[in-house]
């Protein structure tokens, strides 16, 4: 483009529109992917913005729903969710979030209920027995005594036929991941236990499966590998009828390992083993907050596909697991999510670039032994739409960070508009910081518009990746330990000032925002580094420590206890001295709180009081609260009046104007 404008950052027009944003594939795109093992065939599960936020499953080849608009399928297992379907010889078994029950149905048929009428019972995460397939396993979340320590998960057996549920494994808190063996001789779960999250610890277990059409029983367990309190084993798979493929992290990161038996024999006698003849500093899989986040899949007996972090982004590789080998499958994709094998050559996946909208993907092996991706994924006018000379691809930095020469991992987004050259003369650009929920997760590099939405108007955008996020280890996971509301905050400030040493942003310029765990940091900076930011917007965060700890349902019961060093009764003060709900006289930042009405992790009653407080005292604070959201935006006007409401507040602290 030709004489490209000079205008200050921050105040660039932008056609990237915050309606835009919210509804192209970033907000309305795929949650989970389903390969039915008896046909091959490829369906997905694909968020509804404009309608309701509701959950549709569609076939991949044609993108016809599988029913009409009245169904939802979702599940609030562990209340995040996911694997609340499976596919099975073109049969649909899916959990309606509406009433919790399962159904099932054929496409283009009426869903009927295989499960009795029970509003307490959450199921999730199907398997589907290969030679009985009315009988299915799957876990149950049970609320009878909806108290989070007296909440009830369990493996049950559902039998399609008769509409029984009937409990076959319930020793442990935790289970995930039930999946038959090839042949429907044997079954291997995951479970894990209190306090502990699942890729803290957890173990897979296998039993021997004898039935006879119409009922299910279950062989003495065996331990396959993980250890409570050590060692977190996860995401087992079948590659034959007698060998598991998991992930262990005993090296320190999450690697492949298999189990492999002798079926004539006792179960445990098997043998567990790294692939790997050594162990690789990458973390392989994703960590379980929702049911379906799966990071290998099988394409054969003796070929497994893996994916793992690197520098924040993923690596695929495809493994000989009799050898040991691996081959890195180069790909343009910043982020790759939901793997599912089918064992008979094909591996599916989403695949997101860092420069264009979400693919879905089919890994294969030609007839040369060379790896072969092929896009499933029609163009889609909602992602075209959106100009890409407007993106600006994430630059990954590890930054060395003072006073102890720490690592932090951080993504950078510089300003980018075709018609626009930069900035003014020796100007660097405002900064948009996001720091990410959990708080053990990891922000990807993947294409996300609402990035785009900022950087497209001259600013600056960063993910901080803090110590204790996933996907580089569990010594840098840990490393939050006793720190939450400390080292997230250091983290995202001090990188920050590195940035704009760099020359990258302008540091004095720097406004912060977040979800979750994200808005507690929010909240955490305003009130121990309340001159660090110009400002901030805490998404659906937290104040109170104490209450937070409280109303904690049964996944995250014991989360506070570790990151605070110790219980409440334990350790009063540091959780007060965390709590910024008791330091707001400290608070100068501007703040703009986002709010969910239903929201079940994060009460709205601790963001509105909040506001309260800080508008008492004379602060400047705004309170946009949206009655039928919950723990995230689901409707695509939410996403968008956050957006808009965002830049109107930030451009106001910093002096900008109004360029939406």
């Amino acid at each position: 483009m030709s004489n490209p404008r000079i205008a200050p950052y921050g105040n660039w027009i932008s056609s990237i529109t915050a309606e835009a944003v919210a509804a192209q594939s970033l907000s309305a795109g795929v949650e989970d992917i389903f390969l039915d093992p008896v046909t091959s065939k490829v369906y997905l599960a694909q968020k509804r913005p404009a309608e309701n936020g509701r959950s549709a499953v569609i076939d991949a080849e044609d993108r016809q729903d599988l029913f009409d608009g009245s169904w939802d399928a979702r599940t609030q297992v562990h209340e995040y969710g996911g694997a609340a379907a499976i596919i099975f010889g073109d049969t649909l078994y899916f959990s309606h979030i509406l009433d919790h029950r399962v159904y099932k149905t054929v496409k283009g048929g009426s869903p009927t209920a295989i499960t009795p009428v029970s509003p307490a019972q959450r199921f999730a995460d199907f398997t589907v027995h290969p030679k009985h397939p009315h009988l299915v396993i799957c876990l149950v979340e049970d609320h009878s005594d909806p108290h989070p320590a007296k909440v009830e998960t369990y493996l049950v057996l559902i039998n399609a036929s008769t509409s029984t549920v009937t409990k076959i494994v319930h020793d442990a808190d935790f289970y995930a991941c039930p999946r038959f063996s090839p042949d429907g001789n044997f079954l291997v779960w995951q479970q894990w236990h209190h306090p502990e999250m699942p890729f803290q610890s957890s173990e897979i277990i296998v039993a021997h499966v004898v039935s006879d059409g119409q009922t299910l029983e279950l062989g003495t367990p065996a331990h396959v590998a993980g250890k409570t309190e050590a060692i977190s084993a996860q995401d087992p798979i079948w590659n034959s009828n007698n060998s598991i493929i998991f992930l262990s992290d005993e090296s320190g990161f999450h690697n492949p390992w298999k189990f492999t038996f002798d079926p004539a024999k006792p179960l445990k006698d098997g043998q567990a083993s790294p692939i790997c003849p050594q162990p690789i500093k990458e973390e392989f899989g994703a960590p379980q907050w929702w049911l379906s986040r799966h990071g290998s899949g099988a394409l054969s007996e003796t070929h497994v596909a893996f994916t793992s972090f690197r520098k924040g982004r993923t690596t695929l590789y495809i493994c000989d697991v009799s050898k040991g080998n691996l081959l890195e499958v180069p790909t343009p994709y910043a982020h790759i999510q939901y793997l599912h094998g089918d064992g008979k050559g094909k591996v599916v996946m989403l695949g997101q670039p860092a420069d264009s909208g979400e693919v879905l993907v089919e890994l294969t092996i030609d007839e040369m032994g060379k790896p072969l991706l092929t896009s499933l994924s029609p163009p889609s006018a909602s992602v075209d739409s959106l100009p890409s000379s407007y993106i600006s691809p994430g630059e990954y930095h590890e930054l060395i960070l003072p006073p102890d020469g720490r690592t932090c991992h951080v993504t950078y987004y510089a300003p980018k508009n075709p018609h626009y050259g930069g900035g003014l003369p020796g100007e660097k650009p405002p900064v948009v910081v996001l720091i990410h929920g959990g708080p053990f997760y990891m922000e990807p590099a993947n294409l996300d518009w609402s990035k785009q939405f900022f950087t497209s108007r001259g600013w600056a955008y960063i993910d901080v990746n803090y110590g204790g996020s996933t996907g580089f280890g569990r010594a840098f996971r840990e490393s939050l330990h006793n720190k939450w509301g400390v080292l997230d905050v250091q983290d995202a400030y001090q990188s920050v000032l590195r940035l704009g040493s760099l020359g990258l942003v302008d540091a004095k310029r720097a406004v912060v925002h977040g979800g979750s765990a994200g808005g507690y940091s929010v909240l955490q900076i305003a009130t121990t580094l309340p001159d660090a930011f110009a400002a901030g917007a805490p998404h659906y965060g937290v104040s109170d420590m104490r209450k937070l700890d409280e109303i904690l349902h049964k996944f995250e019961y014991h989360l506070c206890d570790r990151l605070m060093g110790g219980k409440w009764e334990e350790c009063e003060s540091v959780w007060r001295e965390r709590s910024p709900i008791y330091h707001v006289d400290k608070i100068k930042m501007p703040l703009l709180f986002l709010q969910g009405g239903k929201d079940t992790v994060v009460p709205a009653d601790q963001m509105i009081n909040m506001v309260e407080t800080i508008k008492a005292r004379g602060g400047k604070a705004e309170l946009i609260l949206f009655p039928d959201e919950g723990h995230g935006w689901r409707q695509a006007s939410s996403v968008q009046t956050t957006l808009e409401k965002e830049l109107t507040f930030f451009n106001e602290v910093l002096g900008f104007k109004n360029n939406y």
